[in-house]
């Protein structure tokens, strides 16, 4: 390898790339070329190791002291710096496959440790510091070019678009049944003119105002415009160059749409504010429906922009509470939306689904109330949501199904059943319901409903908890072995090994210890408050959830931009480098927190 292939290949392996053209020749001339066959041992602690690595081709698995693998080091994976620093560490390493790599000598690191601050940052780093710097690095190789964004992809509004002869008094009425400010006027050469609410009030503070002239003598003319096609943030400068709020958009010459300063503004920081608009002044269901699928845009945007998962998710939370809100105002009669109330569960509940896989919902009933004359509105519920993109639950937990469309006395029976007789069955539906939140009719109901559930608990209830927390194991989390499942296009369901033992560990300490949050994040903070969980260890429970989170849905929106179904599933072909990084310290902390329920519960103590 020649001196700049070197170069070349260090600049592409962070912390590396951050060192200085001076550094990075001074550290290219010193560097050395090893090959160590396969099963043969490296010697990477004490003071004959003094060397750092960075696999050029092979493969180095890390063993503890009962030969368990423990991490796995492929192409551009270097180590270790904590072995090289403190001079001693608890593992050995074993070559996998023939190794070629590059080794570095303590006292050449120490120079590029002590010559470059943000080398030697990133290996002081703590774990969570360590999380929340990759997920950055990751977002700075990815961002994409927001200003190549079309105005054709931005959201406009329907003109109020009158002829030059009508009427003001007219045109003023069209204007506020459209709810809009501005009144568009249609010029005789095919050109367009318009009246600001701003010109009415001057007319009407200077005394001019006169409601029986044309629109037309007092509108401006032309109205500035920009075609559909043409670049968002170009428009954007017109609007600031111009000093003014609106341009018309057009599309070969025909007005279709009025640009606001306030849409592109809000496209460009998340779109959101333009969706929930959409939603309050849908009339239709088809305008609720077409209002409803513009999440995805906004999804994609803020992950480009490295927001973490969990306000994602938030954000995405709120258009779908008022989406279903909207829903059940447009289906239910009014005299019947007093009598129920329509939850969201599961994920949903919790406010954590942002790529929307399937229905979860029930329909919580007044007492002494017939549940028959709801049965038509549901399925009406069910089919738009259908429509709208939300697909039907595989196990039919939705108001479709009279299990979950009960009274509350029903309710309340079914959750001493779920806890008096526990079966798989009855851990799935006491699980999904203990994340239920009501998004429209009387949230007083469920209210009611999760004080019953609490109730029901005390310490005589340990072992149905101890059980219940132990689902959280229920699937492996492969520590140590992970990158070799994901080599050579191998791959794992990062929702059954990382994220489903961290939702539902906490979801047990929220049930022993009565935490009403949903979300799984402030269950988290709220165990921290009460000291259930270290401080520390809750932060990094946090970052490794929020990583995971960003992990899956980074490959969910390539499966829909590729036309595939969104599933849990990462395949190692997915992953960058950063990435893989990401997913094995998170991994690791999520393994830590399985003991820490396996402690706290006692399991040793439960029957098998």
């Amino acid at each position: 390898m020649s001196f700049n292939d070197q170069k070349a290949f260090l600049r592409s392996i962070h912390p590396f790339d951050e060192l200085s053209d001076e550094l990075l020749d001074e550290l290219a001339k010193k560097i050395d070329i090893a090959f160590y066959p396969a099963e043969s041992s490296l010697t990477v602690c004490g003071e004959e190791a003094a060397r750092f690595y960075i696999v050029i081709k092979g493969e180095v698995k890390v063993l503890d002291e009962n030969d368990a693998v423990v991490r796995i080091y492929r192409e551009k994976d270097s180590f270790d710096a904590d072995a090289l620093l403190e001079g001693r560490c608890d593992w050995h390493y074993v070559v996998s496959e023939d190794l070629i790599c590059y080794e570095i000598d303590r006292e050449s690191f120490m120079k590029l440790f002590e010559g470059c601050e943000k080398f030697r940052r990133f290996y002081l780093m703590d774990i969570v510091e360590r999380i929340e710097h990759l997920k950055r690095r990751e977002l700075d190789s990815g961002m994409g070019d927001w200003m190549s964004v079309k105005v054709s992809e931005s959201y406009w509004h329907p003109p109020c678009l009158v002829e030059r002869q009508t009427p003001l008094r007219e045109a003023i009425r069209r204007s506020v049944d459209m709810g809009r400010s501005e009144i568009i006027v249609e010029g005789e050469e095919g050109d367009y003119g318009i009246v600001a609410d701003s010109d009415l009030k001057r007319m009407l503070a200077e005394g001019t105002l006169d409601l029986t002239l044309p629109t037309g003598s007092v509108a401006h003319f032309p109205l500035l415009s920009v075609d559909r096609e043409d670049f968002l943030f170009n428009a954007y400068l017109t609007l600031i160059r111009k000093n003014i709020k609106r341009l018309g958009v057009t599309e070969k010459g025909r007005l279709v749409g009025i640009l606001e300063q306030i849409d592109i503004l809000s496209y460009f920081a998340n779109h959101s504010h333009l969706i929930t608009v959409k939603i309050e002044r849908a009339r239709t269901l088809e305008e609720l429906r077409e209002a409803s699928l513009g999440y995805l845009t906004i999804v994609r945007r803020l992950y480009t922009q490295g927001l973490k998962a969990r306000y994602i998710a938030k954000l995405i939370s709120e258009i779908n509470r008022k989406v279903f809100a909207r829903l059940f105002e447009m289906i239910l009669p009014e005299e019947r939306r007093a009598e129920c109330a329509l939850l969201v569960m599961g994920s949903e509940g919790r406010g954590e689904q942002i790529i929307r896989t399937d229905q979860d919902n029930a329909l919580l009933i007044h007492d002494g109330v017939d549940p028959e004359p709801f049965v038509p509105y549901m399925e009406r519920i069910s089919e738009a949501l259908l429509e709208f993109g939300y697909p039907e639950c595989p196990g039919k937990i939705m108001v479709t199904n009279p299990y979950w469309r009960r009274s509350v006395g029903e309710f309340k029976a079914e959750i001493d059943r779920w806890i008096d007789s526990p079966d798989e069955e009855s851990f799935m539906y006491f699980s999904i319901f203990f994340d239920a939140e009501a998004v429209a009719g009387d949230a007083e109901l469920l209210q009611e409903i999760k004080a019953y559930l609490f109730s029901r608990f005390d310490e005589r209830n340990d072992i149905y908890m101890a059980f219940f927390a132990r689902l959280a194991l229920l699937f492996e989390t492969p520590v140590g072995i992970w990158s070799s499942l994901l080599h050579r296009d191998r791959h794992i369901d990062i929702k059954k090994a990382g994220i489903f033992p961290v939702v539902q560990g906490v979801r047990a300490l929220a049930l022993r210890y009565r935490i009403e949050a949903l979300s799984t994040v402030e269950r988290i903070k709220e165990l921290a408050r009460r000291e259930v969980l270290p401080e520390s260890f809750a932060r990094e429970l946090i970052e490794a959830f929020d990583a995971l989170s960003y992990l899956r849905l980074g490959v969910q929106l390539k499966a829909i931009e590729e036309g595939k179904t969104p599933d849990n599933t990462i395949h190692s072909d997915d992953l960058s480098k950063i990435q893989r990084d990401l997913l094995r310290d998170s991994l690791e902390i999520v393994e830590r927190f399985k003991g820490f329920i396996s402690r706290h519960f006692e399991f040793d103590r439960l029957p098998s």
